[in-house]
């Protein structure tokens, strides 16, 4: 998976056809087509296997943070690590390669993939408004989707531009909303 994971990333999961992955592999089409059975199958393992990396570099060490405002910290610091590591293709829900057209069971997962992601900062977020860490007019929700905005952005901002300067853009720009939330700088309207 690894591998297919790799031509995702680089090309989008039409670049991981079963052709690519049988020739990155070395096998033979109709190899990889009787393990997988399908080009739907293959995206939906794809999807999966990118949403497990996800979990272990991003919500597992997160998740060790104390509830409330370190934890929620800690996702952004961790999704921010995640996208930035040079040493692995860095997919999230989110990513470009995970376009409209994939069949049915890879639809879902990653559907499900980016609600895990949303409730995880959702419920950091709300966490830390029980604990007065957030302003009490802070909507987890809100919190949660502009977050997710905010990381989004950086991953695909660095397509285009240095790594150092992402990272330090969206450390800055997550430190920012944060330190408002906290001051209760925050009312949906």
């Amino acid at each position: 998976m690894e591998r297919g994971l790799a031509l995702t990333a680089a090309g989008g999961r039409q670049r991981a056809s079963i052709g690519a992955l049988a020739h990155t592999l070395g096998m033979s089409k109709s190899a990889v087509h009787a393990h997988f059975g399908s080009k739907g199958a293959l995206d939906a393992a794809l999807v999966e296997s990118a949403a497990e990396r996800f979990a272990r570099a991003v919500m597992t060490p997160a998740g060790a943070a104390p509830p409330g405002l370190a934890r929620l910290a800690a996702l952004c610091e961790a999704f921010v690590q995640y996208v930035t590591d040079a040493a692995a293709p860095a997919l999230t829900p989110a990513h470009r390669a995970f376009g409209r057209g994939m069949g049915a069971a890879a639809e879902s997962r990653l559907r499900t993939w980016a609600d895990t992601w949303r409730q995880a900062l959702e419920a950091a977020a709300a966490d830390a408004i029980v604990q007065g860490e957030l302003g009490p007019t802070a909507d987890a929700a809100q919190i949660a989707f502009e977050l997710g905005a905010l990381l989004d952005g950086a991953a695909r901002r660095l397509e285009t531009a240095p790594v150092e300067e992402v990272v330090r853009r969206a450390r800055a720009a997550v430190d920012r909303a944060l330190v408002a939330w906290s001051a209760g700088d925050f009312a949906v309207t």
